[in-house]
């Protein structure tokens, strides 16, 4: 189990871009939501990399909209035999 975490982790840092303290705070934050534990007074209120990274996977966000992709999307007015 403990392979899985640190695959998973790295796999997070490459995929984001995050340094490899975020992910393993978001790895951890994760974990900790999931099995109803109560986060550290530092994971709650520090600012370093891993505690923004535990807070990110602790407090999941339930949005009513899916995720964007980050390319931006025009949308076509006119073709380009009208212009």
């Amino acid at each position: 189990m403990h392979y899985l975490t640190k695959e998973k982790t790295k796999v997070l840092a490459e995929r984001n871009g995050w340094p490899l303290a975020h992910a393993e705070g978001y790895v951890d934050g994760e974990a900790f939501r999931r099995r109803g534990l109560t986060p550290s007074k530092h994971s709650q209120i520090g600012i370093d990399e891993y505690s923004l990274g535990f807070r990110a996977g602790y407090y999941e966000r339930n949005t009513a909209e899916p995720m964007r992709s980050k390319s931006l999307v025009v949308p076509v007015t006119k073709l380009a035999r009208d212009a």
